[in-house]
């Protein structure tokens, strides 16, 4: 698979458990790439519309790697430094992925607040080597608990994940 940049070339684990329950949790969702930034590739994913203005995307950063703009991949073949949900103003033309939320899984672990800004609140996750970042939308210190987990946070479309 080397052709294709930054995909399954490495076998970590600890860290493909972690790919694969976000995969499962989001009803393994096809990625499109849409463009390179800086030294990332981003590729997205556009989820149901609300009233015709805003959609929800899943967005994924990963090292830049030498795919077509347009090409498709699944979320799990994707080593992401940083998965995002947000809701966003429609401006990509995507097909939309369709997956139903649940309360339970792997993804159903505790975060810890570690500080709070007006802008956001940021969470660790022991479970994952990953940082949460929830934008404050209200831009109110206290939009947000001081524990929540990572489902919980997925589903505010307002959330930045990254790797340790």
């Amino acid at each position: 698979m080397a052709h294709y940049g930054q995909l399954l070339d490495i076998f970590e684990p600890d860290k493909d458990a972690m790919y694969k329950a976000f995969d499962l949790y989001f009803n393994h969702p096809i990625m499109v790439k849409i463009k390179d930034v800086n030294n990332h590739s981003m590729y997205m994913t556009k989820l149901h519309c609300m009233l015709n203005k805003e959609c929800r995307y899943i967005i994924a950063f990963l090292p830049r790697d030498s795919i077509n703009i347009g090409a498709k991949e699944n979320l799990f073949n994707l080593r992401w430094v940083s998965l995002q949900t947000r809701t966003l103003p429609d401006k990509h033309d995507l097909p939309c992925h369709a997956y139903q939320p649940k309360r339970e899984g792997y993804l159903n672990v505790i975060i810890e607040r570690t500080s709070q800004t007006k802008e956001a609140s940021t969470y660790k996750c022991d479970s994952f080597p990953l940082i949460i970042t929830l934008l404050h939308v209200k831009k109110d210190e206290n939009e947000y608990q001081d524990r929540g987990n990572i489902i919980s946070a997925l589903e505010t479309y307002s959330t930045i994940i990254t790797l340790q």
